[in-house]
């Protein structure tokens, strides 16, 4: 049962949150409009009663949208005199966990399936306008709904959630889902997911444009194809271009500009501007200042609907930088930091301070290879006596442009021979060998080539436990639980290390001086593996008595 039902105008602005109906009602946005000039009630029933909630704990469940998020859809619903949809561009900036994905997946399958325009004319109404004075909504005829994000994968996670509508709602009759696609049976309309490049955005003529992430949008290959992507719009009547993300971190960019035009009150009467963020004069280092940062950036949190601990969490798990501007949804001067300042050095061992690799302790081994051009490393990690990690890097430049991948390979299996490790993390890209040191040389006729299985876990560099193993790794630099001997070439490559967020989390990649950070990948893949459950070994054969 829902806990609001559908809010006229009166009770939503008795409920909403007043600082998130505040930002959906300054600048060029104006008030809510009168019922008799929007579509949002009857945008707001048919969510609630066809859309289905993606991943989550409410996974299949039919949404039951807040005073915030029907105020949303109330005020971009709104229409012009002359039975025209007012707003062409939607700009919704929100704190991470703010609902933003949910909202793009819903305005997708309200534009293939939905009243999503007023209608020109018909026996129930009379040139759009029904007998009780409102707007008569009706569906588009071909919507071509568009998902455009800086890769397949983030791109996939609007188009996720109007999958799961077509999957399980009372809609699934009406629509074929795969995945990248949900394609409606019997007539033409889709909505479909691309990257930003201007290949796959030419020649499109989409009625909804929804852009996710888009400060990720920071090359011009990526900003060229929102603009041929966006231009497709105007060749659709009603066309709606979302701009959907949090804060960025350089304002030289099609997301920067946008929002510096945005606060300047420059956008035009058929731009909606919502942009919730955090106040100035929080204390990052406080929790209730986090909390309260949380709460103003994201409408969910402060409604109780979003976990604030379990946020807080998150944010102190990212580098500050990064948690800012994610959480908070501030702009910050800079991502190239992903450790907090001397926070590295702090871990480097103290003078007379024991530093021995001991073959009796708990060991894991983190790896990252390479070809050519770039460098291999591989770290090792110790658990010592005193619960603290400790962690050594070996690392391979090119010679003559090439790794030699025999040295790397000798090495690991010198490693495993004299500590045998827990496990062995490696990231399979650029390891022709891999597979061989999983399998081992025992079966080989020359005694001396023979070697054991060494055992290896993969780790991707793009899967979700890399971005896991990353904030552990953050978490054991920060709080001084990992102890480094400063070698040089290692702590170079710490440094030269950047954090590059999605909506999925964030990783590490080079700089923009794209200097080497093979050992880092390598660290994050050995601090992983410290979490991972003790393989089995395989039991000694019994020996024989004689008697």
């Amino acid at each position: 049962m829902s806990a609001w039902g559908v809010l006229g105008r009166t009770a939503l602005i008795q409920q909403c949150d007043p600082r998130f109906l505040a930002a959906l009602t300054r600048w060029n946005n104006g008030p809510l409009p009168d019922q008799t000039r929007t579509l949002g009630p009857d945008w707001v029933r048919w969510i609630m009663k066809n859309c289905r909630l993606g991943e989550g704990d409410m996974y299949g469940l039919p949404p039951d949208l807040t005073p915030e998020q029907q105020a949303l859809f109330w005020k971009l619903g709104e229409v012009r005199d002359d039975g025209r949809m007012r707003f062409s561009t939607l700009i919704l900036s929100l704190g991470k966990g703010g609902g933003k994905t949910p909202a793009g997946g819903w305005l997708g399958a309200l534009s293939l399936r939905g009243p999503r325009v007023v209608c020109h004319g018909c026996e129930q109404c009379r040139g759009g306008w029904l007998p009780n004075g409102r707007p008569h909504g009706v569906r588009r005829t071909s919507p071509d709904v568009i998902n455009m994000a800086s890769s397949y994968d983030q791109a996939d996670m609007i188009l996720d959630e109007a999958r799961v509508t077509f999957d399980l709602g009372p809609l699934a009759e009406f629509a074929r889902t795969q995945k990248g696609l949900v394609e409606l049976k019997g007539e033409r309309g889709k909505m479909r997911r691309i990257p930003a490049t201007p290949k796959k955005a030419d020649g499109s003529k989409a009625t909804d444009l929804l852009v996710d992430e888009v400060h990720e949008f920071d090359t011009e290959l990526r900003e060229r194809a929102y603009n041929v992507a966006s231009g497709g719009t105007a060749k659709r009547e009603d066309g709606l271009v979302a701009l959907l993300s949090t804060a960025g971190s350089n304002l030289n960019t099609l997301w920067g500009r946008v929002v510096a035009r945005a606060k300047r009150g420059e956008c035009g009467d058929d731009e909606l501007v919502v942009i919730m963020e955090a106040e100035p004069g929080l204390d990052p280092t406080r929790d209730d200042d986090v909390i309260e940062g949380i709460r103003q950036a994201n409408p969910l949190a402060a409604r109780g609907v979003a976990d604030v601990r379990k946020l807080l969490k998150k944010f102190r798990e990212m580098p500050l930088p990064q948690a800012i501007r994610y959480y908070w949804n501030r702009w910050v001067a800079s991502d190239e930091s992903w450790l907090p300042t001397g926070a590295w050095d702090a871990c480097k061992v103290k003078e007379g301070e024991a530093w021995t690799f001991d073959p009796s302790l708990p060991t894991w081994i983190g790896a990252d290879m390479a070809l050519k051009r770039d460098s291999a490393a591989v770290i090792t990690v110790q658990r010592r006596p005193d619960g603290r990690l400790q962690a050594s890097a070996k690392i391979w430049f090119p010679d003559g442009g090439l790794i030699d991948q025999d040295e790397c390979d000798d090495y690991l299996y010198a490693l495993n021979a004299l500590y045998d490790p827990e496990w062995i993390a490696a990231d399979e890209a650029w390891w022709p060998t891999l597979s061989k040191l999983e399998a081992g040389t025992m079966d080989d006729p020359d005694p001396a080539r023979r070697r054991p299985p060494l055992p290896i876990f993969r780790m991707p560099q793009q899967g979700r436990n890399m971005i896991i193993a990353y904030s552990m790794t953050y978490r054991v630099i920060v709080d001084a639980v990992l102890v480094h001997d400063g070698a040089p070439d290692f702590s170079d490559q710490i440094a030269s290390a950047v954090p590059q967020s999605s909506d999925g989390g964030w990783r590490l990649r080079k700089g923009k001086a794209h200097r080497r950070i093979d050992s880092a990948p390598a660290l994050a893949g050995a601090i992983f593996a410290t979490s991972l459950a003790p393989r089995e070994r395989p039991k000694p054969a019994p020996r024989s008595r004689v008697y």
